[in-house]
């Protein structure tokens, strides 16, 4: 039994709990048929089984002997290392030098996808010999037994977003809110995106309601020294192509057509897969300043994060093209060969969507120009 009831059903996995499940893991016909249709496609339709034989044989092999979450990202480190290398031209990351290795910090980041966000600061932050960081999920995410074991053996823990009732949704904010203390205190830093849900259109904007989460669990305490004390350090992720853009302009195109949009069943599951494995370009991360000040509100305190992310947001090529199409007054200069490969992008996407599509990529530009 946990010693730690109180957050047992939000918390990640610890380190008993790890062979247990990786042991259900290794045995899960679902995990089996989904790795096997994305490494062998043909043969898992025509012979699932035997498609799942090589899948459980390697996983056994790289995962059968570990018993720590530790040694689970270990394993996992080697595989972000090669998506790292096959899906993008390159990523950088600064800011993690100015980090002291001995504090906790609460990474507040903004969301362009499910899962490569945190993962690139946790790479980031491993490669830099620091701690890997306690990951803050919506719990309507993923609906899938194995999807959700994978992402607590990452040190994903839940936000409830799915509760209903004025005081289930306020019980459940308070339980987050405690948790992430308790984190903080016991060492363990946290990466929570900056507003519920990816920033589908490109404007990375902080939710205050996001900062008054955090104060929840010390309502009573000095706003400005309770802030200070959770050591919030504004994270910037700039990709320069988006995996899921398509799927992204798609979604707003039908909400600004009907009003809203309803997902389809495995939808989150494909789009953190594509995320993960779609070409990403060249892709940075910064780091910024943990907030120091006399901050009297979770607005001002959202500003801040927001300056900072804009200030540290790198725009790229794609961007300027796709903000020329938008704005024919003030026109930047493009390379050929970009507005090409920009366009085939643009051309698979439906026409009745491809308006979204370029706004997305043009926003950054003028978000950064709040600057």
């Amino acid at each position: 039994m946990s010693t730690n009831n109180k957050y047992d059903d939000i918390r990640p996995y610890s380190d008993r709990e790890v062979s247990e499940v990786l042991s259900r893991l290794l045995n899960d016909v679902g995990l089996l048929d989904f790795l096997a249709r994305w490494r062998y496609p043909r043969l898992s339709q025509l012979f699932p089984a035997l498609a799942r034989l090589p899948i459980s044989l390697y996983l056994r092999y790289k995962l059968g002997s570990v018993d720590s979450v530790k040694g689970f990202q270990d394993v996992v480190y080697y595989y972000v290392k090669r998506i790292i290398n096959e899906t993008t031209d390159g990523f950088e990351y600064s800011g993690i030098e100015n980090l002291d290795p001995d504090q906790s910090y609460l990474f507040v980041g903004n969301h362009r996808d499910i899962a490569g966000d945190s993962m690139l600061l946790d790479y980031a932050l491993y490669v830099s010999g620091l701690d890997t960081v306690r990951i803050a999920v919506g719990d309507n995410l993923v609906q899938i037994a194995f999807a959700t074991d994978l992402m607590k053996l990452n040190k994903s823990f839940f936000i409830k977003r799915s509760e209903e009732g004025p005081k289930k949704v306020y019980a459940g904010l308070l339980q987050s809110s405690q948790y992430i203390h308790q984190s903080l205190k016991d060492g363990h830093s946290i990466w929570i995106a900056q507003s519920e849900g990816r920033a589908k259109d490109g404007m990375d904007v902080t939710d205050p309601a996001i900062i008054k989460m955090f104060a929840l669990a010390e309502r009573k305490s000095d706003f400005a020294e309770l802030t200070e004390r959770l050591n919030i350090v504004p994270t910037t992720i700039s990709y320069e192509y988006d995996p899921c853009d398509v799927q992204k302009a798609v979604e707003l195109e039908e909400i600004a057509r009907s009003g809203s949009y309803k997902k389809s069943k495995g939808e989150d599951l494909a789009n953190l897969v594509r995320g993960l494995g779609g070409y990403k370009g060249r892709v940075k991360l910064t780091v910024g300043t943990p907030l120091k000040g006399e901050y009297s509100s979770a607005d001002e305190v959202a500003l801040e994060v927001d300056r900072q992310m804009r200030e540290n947001l790198e725009l790229f090529p794609v961007n300027q093209w796709a903000f020329s199409q938008l704005d024919t007054e003030n026109t930047p200069t493009a390379n050929d060969a970009l507005s090409e490969r920009f366009k085939q992008r643009l051309l698979a996407c439906p026409e009745a969507a491809r308006a979204h599509f370029l706004q997305m990529y043009a926003n950054p530009i003028k978000n950064k120009a709040q600057t």
